[in-house]
């Protein structure tokens, strides 16, 4: 049984209509109806809520929806990636930002301990986008 029709179960068993659950929720009745038509499923945050004001383990509530699994395992990854893609990119382009002002700024120590910095920076930068590659292929090899 797919979550959709747990549910669309959860829902008639309080006589609850697709509004009703929705409101209780904080989503709309075309989110409700898109849940039990398979159409879309809810996130971890409101299965979760599902479970709790049900009083129904996650485990009977996902069990044998092997979809929801692995779209629920692509959306934690895709999560985990721009995280990381953020930080990258904060020190790769912060140590490019760096090293660059400093083509225009006058020999001295400053100047020579803000080209360390960048380089450090950009290092960072590279070194986390080689091992989030990395870890990228193996988490994408074991959702297939």
């Amino acid at each position: 049984m797919n979550v959709g029709s747990q549910i669309s179960k959860i829902r008639e068993k309080h006589q609850l209509t697709q509004e009703e659950l929705g409101r209780l929720l904080h989503v709309t009745r075309q989110t409700v109806s898109n849940w039990e038509n398979t159409k879309s499923y809810p996130d971890l945050q409101t299965l979760v809520e599902i479970s709790n004001r049900f009083e129904i383990s996650l485990d009977t509530l996902l069990k044998g929806d092997t979809e929801m699994v692995k779209t629920i395992d692509k959306e934690r990854i895709t999560g985990t990636i721009r995280k990381e893609k953020f930080f990258i990119d904060f020190f790769t382009g912060a140590g490019t930002g760096i090293l660059v002002s400093c083509l225009f700024s006058p020999d001295s120590a400053k100047r020579t301990a803000a080209i360390i910095i960048g380089l450090i920076m950009l290092l960072i930068g590279w070194y986390k986008n080689a091992k989030s590659y990395a870890g990228l292929i193996k988490r994408l090899e074991k959702t297939q």
